[in-house]
């Protein structure tokens, strides 16, 4: 099967620099700033849901985008952008405010038997 693009190479490279800055819209309009993030608890659970959705709308905006057009620079530019912020939003929220570096998850069953991460200072 051939992917061929419906774009010209300067539409292509402007419709990827479009696409990730939607990528980029959504992780903003999902997640608090990095600053607030990293003033928060380790592996705080609202962020992780925040993530999650940005993440998984993301994507779906990122693949609609590049079966539309056919064109796999704007796959590429969104992709990378998307992985960035991914990891960006996990790191923020895996830092212990007081310290500012990483700590490792922990898990815990105090909830009724359900297992939750909980971060180890």
């Amino acid at each position: 099967m051939t992917f061929t693009s419906i774009l010209k190479p300067q539409g292509s490279v402007t419709m990827g620099i479009a696409t990730a800055i939607l990528v980029y819209a959504i992780y903003d309009r999902s997640l608090p700033n990095a600053a607030t993030m990293g003033a928060t608890k380790p592996y705080d659970v609202n962020i992780e849901q925040g993530r999650q959705k940005a993440g998984y709308t993301a994507a779906a905006a990122l693949a609609a985008v590049t079966l539309i057009t056919k064109d796999v620079n704007v796959f590429i530019l969104g992709g990378m952008v998307l992985i960035a912020l991914d990891v960006h939003a996990r790191t923020a929220n895996a830092t212990e405010p007081t310290t500012g570096s990483l700590v490792a998850p922990q898990e815990s069953t105090s909830n009724g038997g359900r297992v939750q991460l909980q971060a180890v200072s």
